[in-house]
């Protein structure tokens, strides 16, 4: 199971997206977004999950895009689905999930999150439920803390009263957030591990957790994004997937920064 912001995973970029978090222009013509979701869509299906939420999509015909690419380079079919339905101009959480297994899930939206940035899947297998949710908290950049760091808990409280008593859940995605913020600490009372911080995880060469990197002295680089499990014994092994994010040469054609993100995956045995 992967989780991955993809920054700006549009076909079409809003008129007021000029720049990535890196500072870099980025070229507004549609064939730039094409080959930024290529790159996108290589790095997952180099990793293959099983199941994989995006954020930052910008509409249903943008996952099917990454999909298509994937079917093309991986010949790895997945079936889509995405968090706004067929609004297209806001950013949304997209699925991707692969078609062998998509006949086990049931797929929907999180009641009152805002924005409808998050989508569950109650994943029945071996006789047992799982309930996975894939999440975009709310972003910190407006200057209010005080009111976004309430927009995220009532966020986590939508993901928690969906979630209800199952026994068996995985709760990822961008929370926007340190670990020691008030939202991943409501998460972590909850009783819910985040498979980075077990024996499991596996280490990159940098020796850090960073998944979120901006070039903002106000906001360097940090850890944001999550894999929370209730149950870590299904765990076989965690990864922050060290991809390279930034051209060495850059080509006016095309952006420069492939996400300001790194995907975290997680390896289960369920």
């Amino acid at each position: 199971i992967m989780s991955y912001n993809v920054e700006w995973g549009f076909l079409k970029l809003p008129d007021d997206i000029t720049h990535d978090s890196g500072g870099h222009t980025i070229p507004k013509t549609e064939e730039a977004q094409r080959q930024h979701l290529r790159i996108i869509s290589k790095n997952i299906g180099l990793a293959s999950p099983h199941i994989c939420f995006l954020q930052e999509m910008g509409s249903l015909d943008a996952v099917q895009f990454v999909a298509d690419a994937i079917l093309s380079i991986f010949n790895i079919k997945y079936d889509v689905y995405y968090s706004n339905g067929d609004e297209t101009g806001y950013q949304g959480v997209g699925l991707l999930v692969q078609e062998d297994i998509s006949t086990e899930c049931e797929i929907s939206n999180i009641p009152d999150f805002k924005l409808n940035r998050a989508l569950g899947v109650i994943l029945t297998t071996n006789e047992k439920t799982y309930k996975l949710i894939g999440v975009h908290l709310k972003s910190l950049y407006d200057g209010n803390y005080t009111r976004d760091v309430a927009i995220q808990n009532s966020e986590i409280e939508a993901v928690l009263e969906w979630v209800g008593d199952c026994e068996n859940v995985l709760f990822c995605g961008d929370f926007n957030n340190v670990p020691t913020s008030s939202p991943i600490q409501k998460v972590i009372e909850e009783k819910y591990i985040n498979i980075l911080d077990t024996d499991k995880y596996v280490e990159n060469i940098s020796g850090i957790k960073a998944t979120e990197f901006s070039k903002s002295k106000s906001h360097p680089n940090s850890v944001i994004d999550y894999m929370f499990v209730t149950n870590p014994n299904t765990l076989i092994s965690s990864h922050i997937i060290d991809y390279q994010r930034v051209a060495t040469v850059p080509n006016a054609k095309y952006r420069s920064e492939n996400s300001d993100h790194l995907p975290i995956l997680g390896v289960f045995t369920l």
